[in-house]
Protein backbone atom coordinates (compact mmCIF):
# COMPACT_ATOMS: atom_id res chain seq x y z
CA UNK A 1 0.00 0.00 0.00
CA UNK A 2 2.88 2.45 0.73
CA UNK A 3 4.34 2.03 -2.72
CA UNK A 4 1.34 2.36 -4.41
CA UNK A 5 0.58 5.78 -2.42
CA UNK A 6 3.82 7.13 -3.07
CA UNK A 7 2.67 6.44 -6.68
CA UNK A 8 -0.08 8.44 -6.44
CA UNK A 9 1.74 11.52 -5.53
CA UNK A 10 5.49 11.08 -6.76
CA UNK A 11 5.13 9.25 -10.25
CA UNK A 12 1.13 9.13 -11.14
CA UNK A 13 1.18 10.10 -14.83
CA UNK A 14 -1.60 11.86 -13.52
CA UNK A 15 -4.83 22.85 -5.15
CA UNK A 16 -6.56 23.31 -1.26
CA UNK A 17 -4.19 23.88 -4.17
CA UNK A 18 -3.94 23.41 -8.02
CA UNK A 19 -2.01 24.24 -10.67
CA UNK A 20 -3.66 27.42 -12.15
CA UNK A 21 -1.99 27.08 -15.91
CA UNK A 22 -3.30 23.19 -16.19
CA UNK A 23 -0.62 21.57 -17.89
CA UNK A 24 0.25 24.10 -20.66
CA UNK A 25 3.64 24.72 -19.50
CA UNK A 26 4.71 27.41 -22.21
CA UNK A 27 2.40 29.27 -19.54
CA UNK A 28 3.85 28.35 -16.19
CA UNK A 29 7.10 30.08 -17.10
CA UNK A 30 5.02 33.29 -17.26
CA UNK A 31 2.68 32.56 -14.77
CA UNK A 32 0.37 34.07 -16.64
CA UNK A 33 -2.46 32.11 -18.81
CA UNK A 34 -5.47 33.37 -20.01
CA UNK A 35 -4.65 35.47 -23.24
CA UNK A 36 -1.72 33.81 -23.91
CA UNK A 37 -2.63 30.15 -24.20
CA UNK A 38 -3.94 28.65 -27.63
CA UNK A 39 -4.72 25.22 -29.26
CA UNK A 40 -4.80 22.27 -27.37
CA UNK A 41 -3.49 23.95 -24.43
CA UNK A 42 -6.14 26.00 -23.96
CA UNK A 43 -8.78 23.46 -22.69
CA UNK A 44 -9.24 23.55 -19.17
CA UNK A 45 -8.10 27.75 -19.23
CA UNK A 46 -10.66 29.57 -22.15
CA UNK A 47 -11.91 27.35 -25.05
CA UNK A 48 -12.42 30.96 -26.69
CA UNK A 49 -8.98 30.96 -27.38
CA UNK A 50 -9.14 28.07 -30.04
CA UNK A 51 -10.45 31.11 -31.90
CA UNK A 52 -7.54 32.11 -33.13
CA UNK A 53 -4.14 30.87 -34.47
CA UNK A 54 -0.85 31.82 -32.67
CA UNK A 55 1.27 30.44 -36.25
CA UNK A 56 -0.30 30.19 -39.92
CA UNK A 57 -0.35 26.38 -39.40
CA UNK A 58 -3.90 24.63 -38.93
CA UNK A 59 -3.18 21.41 -37.03
CA UNK A 60 -1.31 20.64 -33.86
CA UNK A 61 -0.39 18.11 -32.05
CA UNK A 62 1.57 17.05 -29.05
CA UNK A 63 2.34 14.13 -26.05
CA UNK A 64 4.39 13.81 -23.29
CA UNK A 65 4.07 17.21 -21.28
CA UNK A 66 4.49 17.25 -17.88
CA UNK A 67 4.16 19.96 -14.85
CA UNK A 68 5.03 19.38 -11.37
CA UNK A 69 5.31 21.43 -8.68
CA UNK A 70 5.50 20.51 -4.55
CA UNK A 71 5.06 23.31 -2.11
CA UNK A 72 5.96 23.45 1.71
CA UNK A 73 5.56 26.17 3.78
CA UNK A 74 7.73 24.79 6.71
CA UNK A 75 10.23 22.18 5.26
CA UNK A 76 13.62 23.12 4.59
CA UNK A 77 14.17 22.89 0.57
CA UNK A 78 17.15 20.51 0.95
CA UNK A 79 15.73 18.04 3.25
CA UNK A 80 12.62 18.22 1.06
CA UNK A 81 14.69 17.58 -2.59
CA UNK A 82 16.41 14.39 -0.29
CA UNK A 83 12.74 13.27 -0.34
CA UNK A 84 12.26 13.51 -3.88
CA UNK A 85 15.77 12.23 -4.92
CA UNK A 86 15.55 9.40 -3.10
CA UNK A 87 12.53 8.13 -3.80
CA UNK A 88 14.27 8.71 -7.90
CA UNK A 89 16.83 6.63 -6.97
CA UNK A 90 15.94 3.83 -4.59
CA UNK A 91 12.32 4.22 -4.84
CA UNK A 92 11.90 4.13 -1.50
CA UNK A 93 13.06 6.73 1.45
CA UNK A 94 15.20 6.52 4.39
CA UNK A 95 14.42 5.36 7.56
CA UNK A 96 13.76 8.74 9.84
CA UNK A 97 15.63 9.14 13.53
CA UNK A 98 13.61 10.30 16.33
CA UNK A 99 14.80 13.95 15.60
CA UNK A 100 13.52 13.57 11.89
CA UNK A 101 10.23 12.09 12.98
CA UNK A 102 9.70 14.96 15.30
CA UNK A 103 10.90 17.54 12.50
CA UNK A 104 8.12 16.22 10.21
CA UNK A 105 5.14 16.56 12.90
CA UNK A 106 5.93 19.99 12.86
CA UNK A 107 6.98 20.65 9.30
CA UNK A 108 3.64 18.94 8.34
CA UNK A 109 1.47 21.19 11.22
CA UNK A 110 1.88 23.57 7.83
CA UNK A 111 0.47 23.63 4.98
CA UNK A 112 1.91 21.56 2.14
CA UNK A 113 0.90 20.86 -2.01
CA UNK A 114 1.40 18.32 -4.12
CA UNK A 115 0.21 18.94 -8.11
CA UNK A 116 1.05 16.93 -11.34
CA UNK A 117 -0.38 16.94 -14.29
CA UNK A 118 0.27 14.75 -17.93
CA UNK A 119 -1.19 15.39 -20.97
CA UNK A 120 -0.69 12.02 -22.73
CA UNK A 121 -2.01 13.39 -26.28
CA UNK A 122 -3.71 16.69 -27.51
CA UNK A 123 -4.23 17.76 -30.80
CA UNK A 124 -6.58 20.68 -32.47
CA UNK A 125 -7.66 22.28 -35.72
CA UNK A 126 -7.50 26.02 -36.28
CA UNK A 127 -9.36 27.96 -39.52
CA UNK A 128 -10.01 31.08 -39.42
CA UNK A 129 -13.66 30.56 -41.08
CA UNK A 130 -13.96 27.43 -39.08
CA UNK A 131 -12.67 28.45 -36.09
CA UNK A 132 -10.79 25.77 -34.00
CA UNK A 133 -11.46 22.59 -32.26
CA UNK A 134 -9.68 20.25 -29.73
CA UNK A 135 -9.06 17.32 -27.77
CA UNK A 136 -6.40 15.99 -25.39
CA UNK A 137 -6.30 13.53 -22.84
CA UNK A 138 -4.89 13.90 -19.23
CA UNK A 139 -4.12 12.48 -16.00
CA UNK A 140 -4.03 15.07 -12.68
CA UNK A 141 -3.51 14.81 -9.55
CA UNK A 142 -3.66 17.19 -6.35
CA UNK A 143 -2.48 16.74 -2.83
CA UNK A 144 -2.98 19.40 -0.23
CA UNK A 145 -3.04 19.10 3.64
CA UNK A 146 -2.25 20.90 7.12
CA UNK A 147 -2.25 18.70 9.81
CA UNK A 148 -2.88 20.19 13.41
CA UNK A 149 -0.12 19.50 16.21
CA UNK A 150 -2.17 16.49 17.71
CA UNK A 151 -2.76 14.61 14.78
CA UNK A 152 0.44 14.85 12.99
CA UNK A 153 1.74 13.38 15.82
CA UNK A 154 -0.89 10.88 15.77
CA UNK A 155 -0.17 10.17 12.01
CA UNK A 156 3.93 9.87 12.12
CA UNK A 157 4.52 8.77 15.94
CA UNK A 158 1.76 5.93 15.76
CA UNK A 159 0.99 4.21 18.91
CA UNK A 160 4.28 5.82 20.29
CA UNK A 161 2.54 8.87 20.46
CA UNK A 162 2.41 11.12 23.06
CA UNK A 163 -1.33 11.32 23.22
CA UNK A 164 -1.04 7.41 24.77
CA UNK A 165 -0.09 7.45 28.10
CA UNK A 166 0.44 4.18 28.77
CA UNK A 167 2.32 1.48 26.27
CA UNK A 168 1.52 -2.19 26.38
CA UNK A 169 5.50 -2.90 25.70
CA UNK A 170 7.56 -5.95 25.12
CA UNK A 171 10.94 -6.31 27.44
CA UNK A 172 12.15 -9.55 25.47
CA UNK A 173 10.60 -11.82 28.34
CA UNK A 174 6.87 -10.68 28.87
CA UNK A 175 4.76 -8.38 27.24
CA UNK A 176 4.57 -5.26 30.13
CA UNK A 177 2.44 -1.84 31.02
CA UNK A 178 4.58 0.84 31.09
CA UNK A 179 4.29 4.62 31.42
CA UNK A 180 4.88 6.76 28.13
CA UNK A 181 7.84 9.27 27.88
CA UNK A 182 9.61 11.24 26.10
CA UNK A 183 13.16 10.74 23.65
CA UNK A 184 12.49 7.15 23.64
CA UNK A 185 15.50 5.21 22.24
CA UNK A 186 14.84 3.80 19.24
CA UNK A 187 15.23 0.37 20.43
CA UNK A 188 12.41 1.33 22.69
CA UNK A 189 9.86 1.97 20.58
CA UNK A 190 10.72 -1.12 18.79
CA UNK A 191 9.75 -2.79 21.21
CA UNK A 192 6.18 -0.92 21.89
CA UNK A 193 3.39 -3.13 20.78
CA UNK A 194 0.33 -0.64 21.47
CA UNK A 195 -0.47 2.82 23.13
CA UNK A 196 -3.36 3.10 24.97
CA UNK A 197 -5.19 6.38 26.27
CA UNK A 198 -6.82 6.32 29.59
CA UNK A 199 -8.56 9.75 28.96
CA UNK A 200 -9.54 9.22 24.89
CA UNK A 201 -10.21 11.79 23.18
CA UNK A 202 -12.96 11.75 19.96
CA UNK A 203 -11.60 11.82 16.82
CA UNK A 204 -12.90 15.15 15.42
CA UNK A 205 -10.93 16.61 18.65
CA UNK A 206 -7.55 15.27 17.61
CA UNK A 207 -8.04 16.25 13.57
CA UNK A 208 -8.98 19.79 15.15
CA UNK A 209 -8.26 22.18 12.36
CA UNK A 210 -6.73 19.73 10.07
CA UNK A 211 -7.46 19.13 6.25
CA UNK A 212 -6.44 16.80 3.59
CA UNK A 213 -7.78 17.17 0.11
CA UNK A 214 -6.35 14.56 -2.58
CA UNK A 215 -7.92 13.75 -6.07
CA UNK A 216 -6.73 12.04 -9.11
CA UNK A 217 -8.36 11.92 -12.70
CA UNK A 218 -7.92 10.91 -15.95
CA UNK A 219 -9.60 13.65 -18.52
CA UNK A 220 -10.99 13.45 -21.87
CA UNK A 221 -11.25 17.24 -22.96
CA UNK A 222 -12.64 18.35 -26.52
CA UNK A 223 -13.64 22.67 -26.71
CA UNK A 224 -14.74 24.31 -30.07
CA UNK A 225 -13.92 28.36 -30.26
CA UNK A 226 -14.31 30.96 -32.82
CA UNK A 227 -14.72 34.22 -34.22
CA UNK A 228 -18.14 35.80 -32.99
CA UNK A 229 -17.56 39.52 -34.15
CA UNK A 230 -15.03 41.13 -36.16
CA UNK A 231 -14.51 45.39 -36.47
CA UNK A 232 -12.14 45.75 -39.13
CA UNK A 233 -8.76 45.80 -37.53
CA UNK A 234 -10.48 47.18 -34.25
CA UNK A 235 -12.68 45.12 -32.47
CA UNK A 236 -12.35 41.72 -32.51
CA UNK A 237 -14.22 39.17 -30.02
CA UNK A 238 -14.23 35.04 -29.59
CA UNK A 239 -16.40 32.78 -27.71
CA UNK A 240 -15.85 28.89 -27.08
CA UNK A 241 -17.06 26.13 -25.36
CA UNK A 242 -14.89 23.21 -23.34
CA UNK A 243 -16.73 19.56 -22.41
CA UNK A 244 -14.86 17.11 -20.67
CA UNK A 245 -15.34 12.88 -18.67
CA UNK A 246 -13.30 12.60 -15.70
CA UNK A 247 -12.56 9.08 -14.47
CA UNK A 248 -12.02 9.33 -11.17
CA UNK A 249 -9.33 7.28 -9.63
CA UNK A 250 -8.71 8.62 -6.44
CA UNK A 251 -10.27 10.62 -3.96
CA UNK A 252 -10.49 12.15 -0.39
CA UNK A 253 -11.80 15.21 1.50
CA UNK A 254 -10.98 15.30 5.52
CA UNK A 255 -12.16 18.06 7.18
CA UNK A 256 -13.76 19.44 10.70
CA UNK A 257 -16.94 21.65 10.68
CA UNK A 258 -17.36 23.18 13.44
CA UNK A 259 -16.60 19.86 15.58
CA UNK A 260 -17.72 17.76 13.40
CA UNK A 261 -15.47 15.46 11.62
CA UNK A 262 -15.92 14.75 8.11
CA UNK A 263 -14.01 12.19 6.03
CA UNK A 264 -15.11 10.91 2.71
CA UNK A 265 -12.87 8.80 0.46
CA UNK A 266 -12.80 6.80 -2.91
CA UNK A 267 -9.68 4.71 -3.85
CA UNK A 268 -9.07 2.93 -7.03
CA UNK A 269 -8.59 -1.77 -5.97
CA UNK A 270 -5.29 -0.68 -8.03
CA UNK A 271 -4.26 0.61 -5.00
CA UNK A 272 -4.37 -2.20 -2.60
CA UNK A 273 -5.96 -0.21 0.44
CA UNK A 274 -6.13 -3.22 2.98
CA UNK A 275 -9.64 -2.13 4.32
CA UNK A 276 -11.38 -4.06 7.28
CA UNK A 277 -13.09 -7.15 6.79
CA UNK A 278 -16.82 -6.86 6.82
CA UNK A 279 -16.47 -3.36 4.13
CA UNK A 280 -17.94 -2.90 1.09
CA UNK A 281 -14.34 -2.97 -0.43
CA UNK A 282 -14.18 -3.95 -4.22
CA UNK A 283 -11.28 -6.75 -4.98
CA UNK A 284 -7.80 -5.66 -5.28
CA UNK A 285 -6.35 -5.24 -8.93
CA UNK A 286 -2.69 -5.31 -10.11
CA UNK A 287 -0.94 -1.72 -10.09
CA UNK A 288 -0.81 -0.17 -13.35
CA UNK A 289 -1.36 3.69 -14.83
CA UNK A 290 -4.99 2.59 -16.25
CA UNK A 291 -6.22 1.44 -13.07
CA UNK A 292 -9.72 0.73 -12.85
CA UNK A 293 -12.03 4.09 -11.79
CA UNK A 294 -14.13 4.63 -9.34
CA UNK A 295 -16.32 7.41 -9.96
CA UNK A 296 -16.72 9.17 -13.06
CA UNK A 297 -18.56 12.96 -13.74
CA UNK A 298 -18.95 15.91 -16.85
CA UNK A 299 -17.64 19.25 -16.57
CA UNK A 300 -18.10 22.13 -18.99
CA UNK A 301 -16.04 25.44 -19.80
CA UNK A 302 -16.83 28.78 -21.29
CA UNK A 303 -14.63 31.36 -22.38
CA UNK A 304 -14.47 34.73 -24.30
CA UNK A 305 -11.36 36.61 -25.25
CA UNK A 306 -11.84 40.16 -26.74
CA UNK A 307 -8.58 41.81 -28.70
CA UNK A 308 -8.59 45.74 -29.60
CA UNK A 309 -6.27 47.16 -32.34
CA UNK A 310 -4.90 43.79 -32.84
CA UNK A 311 -2.71 44.50 -29.61
CA UNK A 312 -4.62 44.47 -26.59
CA UNK A 313 -6.33 40.96 -25.36
CA UNK A 314 -8.98 40.46 -22.69
CA UNK A 315 -10.36 37.50 -21.75
CA UNK A 316 -12.58 35.75 -19.40
CA UNK A 317 -13.61 32.22 -18.61
CA UNK A 318 -15.52 29.99 -16.39
CA UNK A 319 -14.44 26.46 -15.98
CA UNK A 320 -14.91 22.88 -14.25
CA UNK A 321 -18.66 23.01 -13.76
CA UNK A 322 -19.76 19.90 -12.97
CA UNK A 323 -19.54 17.12 -11.01
CA UNK A 324 -18.40 13.71 -9.75
CA UNK A 325 -20.62 10.70 -8.43
CA UNK A 326 -17.89 8.24 -6.97
CA UNK A 327 -19.52 4.62 -6.57
CA UNK A 328 -16.53 2.26 -5.92
CA UNK A 329 -15.00 1.96 -2.43
CA UNK A 330 -16.45 4.99 -0.87
CA UNK A 331 -16.59 5.66 2.74
CA UNK A 332 -17.09 8.00 5.34
CA UNK A 333 -15.30 8.06 8.93
CA UNK A 334 -17.56 7.76 11.59
CA UNK A 335 -16.02 9.83 14.96
CA UNK A 336 -15.08 7.90 17.59
CA UNK A 337 -12.65 7.69 20.89
CA UNK A 338 -9.29 6.69 20.08
CA UNK A 339 -8.44 4.34 22.69
CA UNK A 340 -5.38 2.52 21.44
CA UNK A 341 -3.30 2.48 18.85
CA UNK A 342 -1.18 -0.55 17.37
CA UNK A 343 0.45 0.75 13.95
CA UNK A 344 3.62 2.30 14.14
CA UNK A 345 3.52 5.71 12.34
CA UNK A 346 5.29 7.23 9.45
CA UNK A 347 8.79 5.83 8.71
CA UNK A 348 9.77 8.48 6.28
CA UNK A 349 8.39 11.90 4.87
CA UNK A 350 6.56 10.74 2.65
CA UNK A 351 3.03 12.26 3.90
CA UNK A 352 1.06 10.26 1.21
CA UNK A 353 1.56 7.53 3.66
CA UNK A 354 -0.86 8.72 6.14
CA UNK A 355 -3.87 7.66 3.94
CA UNK A 356 -3.15 3.90 5.17
CA UNK A 357 -2.77 5.10 8.47
CA UNK A 358 -6.00 6.80 8.41
CA UNK A 359 -8.43 4.14 6.26
CA UNK A 360 -6.81 0.57 6.28
CA UNK A 361 -8.51 -1.60 8.85
CA UNK A 362 -6.03 -1.41 11.52
CA UNK A 363 -5.79 2.22 11.02
CA UNK A 364 -7.22 5.43 12.92
CA UNK A 365 -10.11 5.90 11.17
CA UNK A 366 -13.59 3.73 11.59
CA UNK A 367 -15.46 3.81 8.02
CA UNK A 368 -18.84 3.40 7.03
CA UNK A 369 -19.86 2.30 3.30
CA UNK A 370 -21.47 4.14 0.83
CA UNK A 371 -23.62 3.49 -2.20
CA UNK A 372 -22.16 6.71 -3.71
CA UNK A 373 -21.06 10.38 -2.77
CA UNK A 374 -21.51 13.26 -5.39
CA UNK A 375 -18.65 15.87 -5.11
CA UNK A 376 -18.92 19.15 -6.99
CA UNK A 377 -15.65 19.88 -9.57
CA UNK A 378 -13.82 22.47 -7.98
CA UNK A 379 -15.30 25.51 -10.31
CA UNK A 380 -12.91 28.37 -11.36
CA UNK A 381 -13.27 31.61 -12.02
CA UNK A 382 -10.00 33.52 -14.42
CA UNK A 383 -9.88 37.20 -15.74
CA UNK A 384 -6.43 38.23 -17.64
CA UNK A 385 -5.25 40.79 -19.98
CA UNK A 386 -2.42 41.45 -21.80
CA UNK A 387 -0.17 43.88 -24.65
CA UNK A 388 1.29 42.54 -27.54
CA UNK A 389 4.69 44.82 -27.65
CA UNK A 390 5.51 44.86 -30.96
CA UNK A 391 6.51 41.52 -32.34
CA UNK A 392 9.44 40.68 -29.75
CA UNK A 393 7.27 40.88 -25.97
CA UNK A 394 3.71 40.24 -25.19
CA UNK A 395 3.19 41.25 -21.27
CA UNK A 396 0.01 40.61 -19.15
CA UNK A 397 -2.08 40.29 -15.89
CA UNK A 398 -4.53 37.28 -14.70
CA UNK A 399 -6.56 36.71 -11.58
CA UNK A 400 -7.52 32.82 -10.87
CA UNK A 401 -10.87 32.73 -7.81
CA UNK A 402 -12.01 29.60 -6.96
CA UNK A 403 -16.11 28.85 -6.82
CA UNK A 404 -16.31 26.45 -3.82
CA UNK A 405 -13.79 24.48 -1.36
CA UNK A 406 -13.24 20.77 -2.77
CA UNK A 407 -10.59 18.55 -3.77
CA UNK A 408 -8.50 20.25 -6.27
CA UNK A 409 -9.72 24.08 -5.62
CA UNK A 410 -7.34 26.52 -5.47
CA UNK A 411 -7.18 27.69 -2.02
CA UNK A 412 -8.39 31.01 -2.22
CA UNK A 413 -7.20 33.94 -5.03
CA UNK A 414 -4.35 34.29 -6.86
CA UNK A 415 -3.13 36.16 -9.54
CA UNK A 416 -0.16 36.52 -12.15
CA UNK A 417 1.93 38.86 -13.93
CA UNK A 418 4.38 38.03 -16.43
CA UNK A 419 5.27 37.82 -20.18
CA UNK A 420 7.80 36.89 -22.90
CA UNK A 421 10.37 38.00 -25.11
CA UNK A 422 11.13 36.76 -28.40
CA UNK A 423 14.73 36.93 -29.81
CA UNK A 424 16.90 35.02 -32.65
CA UNK A 425 13.73 35.79 -34.92
CA UNK A 426 11.36 34.10 -32.82
CA UNK A 427 13.15 30.56 -32.29
CA UNK A 428 13.71 31.74 -28.71
CA UNK A 429 10.82 32.82 -26.26
CA UNK A 430 12.14 33.90 -22.86
CA UNK A 431 9.40 33.95 -20.29
CA UNK A 432 8.96 35.52 -16.53
CA UNK A 433 6.70 36.39 -14.13
CA UNK A 434 5.60 36.94 -10.91
CA UNK A 435 2.86 35.01 -8.97
CA UNK A 436 0.92 34.79 -5.56
CA UNK A 437 -2.51 34.04 -3.98
CA UNK A 438 -3.84 30.42 -3.96
CA UNK A 439 -2.07 29.21 -0.86
CA UNK A 440 1.44 29.83 -2.24
CA UNK A 441 3.99 32.25 -1.13
CA UNK A 442 5.26 34.86 -3.90
CA UNK A 443 7.41 32.95 -6.73
CA UNK A 444 9.15 34.03 -9.51
CA UNK A 445 8.04 31.95 -12.43
CA UNK A 446 11.31 31.53 -15.21
CA UNK A 447 11.35 29.19 -18.72
CA UNK A 448 12.09 29.20 -22.11
CA UNK A 449 10.53 27.80 -25.14
CA UNK A 450 12.34 26.63 -28.71
CA UNK A 451 10.13 27.27 -31.70
CA UNK A 452 11.71 25.97 -35.12
CA UNK A 453 10.46 26.29 -38.39
CA UNK A 454 7.79 28.87 -38.14
CA UNK A 455 5.99 26.42 -35.00
CA UNK A 456 6.45 23.41 -36.93
CA UNK A 457 8.63 22.05 -33.70
CA UNK A 458 8.19 23.66 -30.56
CA UNK A 459 9.63 22.05 -26.81
CA UNK A 460 10.67 23.95 -23.87
CA UNK A 461 11.30 24.05 -20.13
CA UNK A 462 9.97 26.11 -17.02
CA UNK A 463 9.62 26.41 -13.17
CA UNK A 464 7.19 28.13 -11.07
CA UNK A 465 9.08 29.50 -9.09
CA UNK A 466 13.02 29.93 -9.55
CA UNK A 467 13.57 31.38 -6.24
CA UNK A 468 13.77 28.12 -5.06
CA UNK A 469 17.04 27.40 -6.36
CA UNK A 470 18.17 30.57 -3.91
CA UNK A 471 16.39 30.55 -0.88
CA UNK A 472 16.41 27.77 1.97
CA UNK A 473 12.90 28.61 3.31
CA UNK A 474 9.16 27.83 2.20
CA UNK A 475 10.46 25.83 -0.67
CA UNK A 476 8.83 25.12 -4.37
CA UNK A 477 9.88 22.94 -6.20
CA UNK A 478 8.01 23.33 -9.71
CA UNK A 479 9.17 21.62 -13.19
CA UNK A 480 7.23 21.78 -16.57
CA UNK A 481 8.32 20.83 -20.01
CA UNK A 482 7.32 19.80 -23.65
CA UNK A 483 9.54 18.21 -25.84
CA UNK A 484 7.00 16.27 -28.32
CA UNK A 485 4.69 19.59 -29.82
CA UNK A 486 4.42 19.66 -34.10
CA UNK A 487 2.36 22.38 -36.20
CA UNK A 488 0.89 21.61 -39.63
Amino acid sequence: MKKSVLILTCFSAFNSFAQNEYIAYPATGKGVSSTFVTDYHCLGINPANLGWQQYEKSVTMGSSEFGMSIYSESLAKQDLRDNIWGVAKSGSLDSLTYEQKMDAINGFASDFAFNMDYNMFGASYQNPKFGGIAISIRSRATWSSSLSPKFSDLIFQGRNSMYFDSLQYYNGTDTVNIANYQNMSADSSAAVISGTASSPLPLSQLVGDSYLRLSLNREYHVGYGRKILNIDSVFTLYGGVGFKYIQGIAMMDLSNQDGVLQMYSAFSPGFQIDYAAGLNSLPSQAQNFWRSSVGQGWGVDFGVNATFFNKLHVAASVTNIGSMTYTGNVYEAVDTLVVSYSRDGLQDMNIANSVPEMLEGTGLFKLRGLTEKKVTLPGTLRMGASLELGKIAHIGAEIVSPFNDVPGSINGFAYGLGGDIKVAGGKIILMAGFTGGGGYDVQVPLGVNFCFGGGAYEFGVASRDAVTFFSQNKPTISAAFGFARFRF
